[in-house]
């Protein structure tokens, strides 16, 4: 990507609000893609002594090794901004967000999901990776998976983010021991319930 697209990229998203649980990310969307960069807190805590660049590029890879036989991905570029972070480029996904509503009604569907669950959690065993499934956007609505879409036949996932087992730096593996847990308990209880 050219510089000069970094730099507009830079500039719009001055223009945005993004608001996050814990200021990890600043997420805004520009025509028909979203942009996703390190913000306050993945700068200077996460991603100070690594390369987020490279863990995003990592992260992506894993992504599609484990889930493309499974749910299509969104169409994603990853671009190293001057800084040396990631600026992750997504095109909007134009299905309906996943809902617990459409699980309960669609036999179909509620079967990927499980597959979907079974293998982050094959992945967490085996790489120390599991998806954010629920993201911090599910405080807004219980019902709704937000990271994950469908049209009713497919899922499409949609945040490349990981939550990690053994980062570099101890406040992400708390945040993410803790997250994980949390979204185990929540699809399990809540969007699995019979």
């Amino acid at each position: 990507m050219e510089q000069h697209e970094i730099q507009r990229i830079k500039e719009v998203g001055k223009q945005k609000f993004s608001w996050r649980i814990i200021g990890e990310n600043f997420v805004f969307k520009d025509w028909e893609h979203y942009y996703k960069m390190p913000w306050i807190v993945g700068k200077n805590i996460f991603y100070k002594k690594n390369d987020s660049y490279k863990q995003a590029i990592k992260n992506f890879e894993m992504i599609k090794t484990y889930f493309s036989k499974i749910v299509k991905i969104a169409d994603t570029e990853i671009i190293q901004d001057n800084d040396g972070h990631y600026i992750i480029k997504q095109k909007e996904i134009a299905w309906e967000k996943l809902t617990k509503k459409m699980l309960e009604e669609n036999h179909h569907l509620l079967m990927k999901f499980k597959k979907l669950v079974i293998i982050n959690e094959v992945m967490w065993e085996k790489e120390g990776f599991c998806l954010d499934i629920l993201g911090s956007d599910f405080i807004y609505d219980m019902r709704v998976i937000p990271n994950i879409f469908t049209d009713w036949s497919h899922l499409y996932l949609f945040d490349i983010g990981l939550l990690e087992r053994k980062p570099e730096r101890k406040i992400f593996e708390f945040i993410s021991k803790i997250a994980r847990f949390l979204q185990d308990i929540i699809i399990k209880k809540w969007f699995f319930k019979e």
